[in-house]
């Protein structure tokens, strides 16, 4: 989908097809969504107990995996309400 946003963008500003811009359009209103998911959205964590630390695997843009490694000492329990993007809530895969 990232990929789609840059060529139907593309597209359309080199004048390609003037039907790429309402995909253009639809396509980046989920921008955001994807953005707050990006920052804030772990979908593995592994404990690496001979080093007392965890790594947090995220997806990035465009299929890329970011790996962040953080000792177990640094770690602390966050609430929803710190977030500061309400936007990634509004998915229905997250228990309240």
């Amino acid at each position: 989908m990232d990929y789609f946003i840059v060529f139907s963008g593309l597209g359309w500003l080199t004048g390609v097809s003037q039907l790429l811009l309402m995909p253009f359009i639809v396509a980046s209103l989920r921008m955001p969504r994807v953005l707050a998911t990006v920052n804030y959205f772990t979908f593995h964590a592994e404990l690496l107990p001979h080093t007392e630390q965890v790594v947090f695997h995220k997806a990035d843009l465009y299929g890329g995996v970011r790996r962040i490694i953080v000792d177990i000492k640094n770690l602390e329990k966050i609430d929803a309400d710190i977030v500061p993007s309400k936007l990634l809530w509004g998915v229905n895969m997250f228990d309240s």
